[in-house]
């Protein structure tokens, strides 16, 4: 969603656009730190790599989407 006060030929929208993104993927990065963290916190626990592929499967979708987002960003601005 776009913020209504910034025209998208204001270079502030591209900031906020670019701020929002980095955001997602600073979250990809801790969805993937913590799934590794199960592995080294519970490596004898049983279900440990159950509880690691969800995490890790968060993980992974936090960073398509924040992928998917970036090429978005990159098409409007060039368009």
């Amino acid at each position: 969603m776009t913020n209504p006060i910034f025209s998208i030929d204001d270079g502030h929208f591209w900031d906020e656009q670019i701020a929002k993104n980095t955001q997602l993927f600073s979250e990809a990065d801790r969805l993937d730190e913590k799934a590794y963290k199960i592995i080294e916190l519970g490596i004898d626990e049983p279900n440990v790599w159950t509880r690691f592929m969800e995490a890790k499967a968060s993980a992974d979708a936090k960073r398509s989407e924040a992928y998917s987002d970036w090429m978005r960003i990159k098409r409007e601005m060039i368009s």
